[in-house]
């Protein structure tokens, strides 16, 4: 048995845990960010990781731990950012102690700085994503209001 570790998948409908700060965002009235922003979040296109996996079910060695990442830290700020540019929200920093209010239970993990590397993972499976990247697909992003 060998472990996948997961990113934030994303595509143009849904973003992992992103899609959850675009709904705090729509309600709150602001993307918001921890301090400077810059804490990271791992990210890969959904269709990298079909193909990734299907990779890992064919070449994966027994206990080896694989990091599924395209993007290997897109800066919260970033997200923000790309998050408020399509409505015309203006984005700002909340500090840490705020955190918890405006995010609830995201809080956990956007307070948090979740750096991936994936280069022994390409090299070890021959794996190559070419997907768009979380921010471009934030930028297509396709949002119902149902």
């Amino acid at each position: 048995m060998s472990v996948v570790r997961l990113p934030q998948a994303h595509d143009s409908v849904r973003q992992g845990l992103v899609s959850y700060a675009i709904a705090i965002a729509r309600d709150k009235g602001l993307p918001a960010y921890v301090g400077d922003g810059h804490n990271r979040w791992p990210a890969g296109h959904l269709l990298d990781g079909v193909r990734r996996h299907r990779l890992a079910l064919e070449r994966a060695t027994a206990g080896a731990k694989y990091h599924a990442v395209a993007a290997e830290g897109v800066p919260r700020r970033d997200l923000a950012e790309a998050i408020g540019r399509g409505p015309g929200i203006p984005v700002g920093s909340i500090s840490a102690a705020q955190a918890q209010a405006h995010f609830g239970w995201l809080a956990m993990f956007v307070l948090h700085d979740m750096p991936a590397r994936s280069a022994w993972t390409r090299k070890a499976l021959g794996w190559h994503p070419t997907g768009p990247g979380l921010i471009a697909d934030l930028e297509h992003l396709h949002v119902s209001d149902g």
